[in-house]
């Protein structure tokens, strides 16, 4: 598969936290399409910070058809104001995520 940039955060007005589209939901990034050009069909989420970009990312990721998990050991939140619970709770679980820990991810 060939390599690509994906590009996210381009404009400085808006934050920016999904792989697959900017924060105002315009433009998508390109991930998606990479990803469908190659085949994938699942996606796991890891990384900083958990409760905003992973958590962001994850049910993108999911309403795209992605079959998505998040890492969670392998990710750290930022937890300010209930931040993780309310990623963990409202959004990933909303969304069908599975959230599981690195022993786990060579067993799907």
């Amino acid at each position: 598969m060939p390599s690509s940039i994906i590009r996210k955060g381009d404009n400085a007005g808006i934050d920016s936290y999904s792989g697959f589209k900017e924060a105002d939901r315009q433009p998508p990034t390109g991930l998606e399409g990479y990803f469908r050009e190659g085949g994938f069909r699942r996606v796991f989420c890891a990384r900083l910070a958990l409760d905003f970009c992973v958590a962001w990312t994850a049910p993108d990721a999911a309403s795209a058809g992605f079959e998505t998990y998040v890492i969670e050991d392998a990710s750290r939140a930022i937890g300010t104001d209930g931040s993780l619970a309310r990623a963990q709770d409202d959004i990933m679980g909303a969304a069908g995520i599975r959230i599981l820990s690195s022993a786990h991810t060579n067993r799907t």
